[in-house]
């Protein structure tokens, strides 16, 4: 069976530093960052106190993993302009994480248990009950986002959740390819979601090392000493019909060496671009999108491997600085930049870049936008397990 072309439609996005893609693009052209000190709750005490927060108030939403993805899905769908009687034909793919009840919940379901070593069952059979009430189960799961806008959007095609550590959105962009190419859909409507701008999340990450502890986001810098958390969703409907952008190259690889360290090496990293591109017949990109999360490791790491990939030194470039990380949605973020690069010529600086690591030579966007014809783009996702994953989107003439 001869796989299908598969080209993007529409895109969507919901951000820090806007409601919509559009405003998003805007800002990150003119170079705007949103870290800031996190307010939404106490952060006194934090490894890290800073993060890209959205602005908007999701803190009563039952699953706040929802209220971000869906306006992202809703704009990519009316640039899309789909039309409504093709459900059954419609696939539906989301990089998610489960979703976190409160803080303040999970402590009161702790202190129903005894609170103790031990746990005391028939304290928590009289107490837990009531406290049940405040828990929305849907945000507990994975699965339960992609299924909700499958529910809104009517599509009665293959739906997916990939929950993949920081590659969940970019993983489930390539599922959403795959079905493409394989004739078991004609529209995906694809993304990824991050609201880990959350106590649990910051702390743990934060135990980690994996935080920056002088609160800001450098991706290759010399100066890098960890990422930013992020928060927001990016969206992106597939289709097989022709386009003016074609997502023509996905690889995926996998390092099998550590559980939150990459390869030493970057072999996984290197393994799914060469992959990416070999499917998409070509030998460079004219930019690439880099995973860069800021911390020392793992941009040494992607920094090599793209150095021994690419001999015509394309522009990267990482939006990290100004967005932070977003974990499972962070994939799919990139894609959006990398259709941008795209359609616009206009390519994203690294915010938070001033001293590049001179170990790390590679063509940096830095201060302001690069505008330049750009007719290949790659964009990486990589991922705390070692998953790796590379897309490549291209111009259509």
């Amino acid at each position: 069976m001869m796989k299908r072309r598969v080209y993007v439609r529409g895109v969507g996005a919901v951000s820090a530093l806007g409601s919509t893609w559009k405003e998003t693009a805007g800002a990150l052209a003119n170079g705007r960052s949103a870290v800031a000190r996190v307010t939404r709750f106490d952060v006194t005490g934090f490894p890290c106190t800073v993060a890209a927060a959205w602005a908007g108030n999701h803190a009563d939403a039952a699953d706040p993993r929802l209220a971000l993805l869906w306006p992202a899905v809703e704009e990519a769908l009316r640039e899309a302009r789909i039309n409504d009687g093709d459900s059954v034909r419609r696939g539906v793919f989301v990089g998610a994480e489960s979703g976190r009840a409160s803080l303040r919940s999970l402590l009161a379901l702790t202190r129903a248990g005894g609170g103790g070593a031990a746990m005391d069952y028939a304290r928590f059979a009289r107490e837990a009950p009531p406290l049940m009430a405040s828990l929305d189960v849907s945000a507990a799961s994975p699965a339960s986002v992609a299924c909700a806008i499958a529910e809104r959007v009517s599509a009665q095609g293959p739906v997916e959740t990939v929950s993949l550590a920081c590659a969940s959105g970019a993983a489930a962009i390539a599922e959403g390819v795959r079905a493409i190419q394989m004739g078991e859909c004609d529209v995906a409507i694809c993304g990824g979601v991050g609201t880990d701008v959350d106590p649990l999340m910051m702390a743990g990450f934060g135990l980690l090392g994996a935080l920056s502890a002088a609160g800001v986001s450098r991706p290759f810098d010399v100066r890098r000493d960890g990422f930013v958390v992020g928060e927001g969703a990016a969206a992106v409907v597939l289709t097989a019909e022709h386009g003016d952008v074609e997502l023509c190259g996905t690889g995926r690889s996998m390092d099998a060496h550590h559980l939150t360290m990459p390869h030493p090496q970057g072999a996984g990293v290197e393994a799914a671009m060469r992959r990416a591109l070999a499917e998409a017949e070509l030998n460079g990109v004219d930019v690439v999108q880099a995973h860069g999360t800021s911390t020392p490791l793992n941009d040494a790491v992607e920094a090599r491997a793209i150095a021994r990939v690419f001999q015509g030194a394309p522009w990267v470039t990482s939006v990290k600085g100004a967005l932070g990380h977003w974990v499972a949605g962070a994939g799919a973020l990139g894609v959006l930049c990398a259709v941008y690069a795209v359609r616009t010529g206009v390519v994203f600086p690294t915010a938070g870049l001033t001293h590049p690591d001179p170990d790390l030579p590679l063509r940096h966007v830095m201060g302001s936008a690069v505008e330049q014809r750009v007719t290949t783009s790659l964009v990486n996702a990589c991922a705390f397990g070692g998953a790796n994953v590379s897309l490549v989107v291209r111009a259509c003439g």
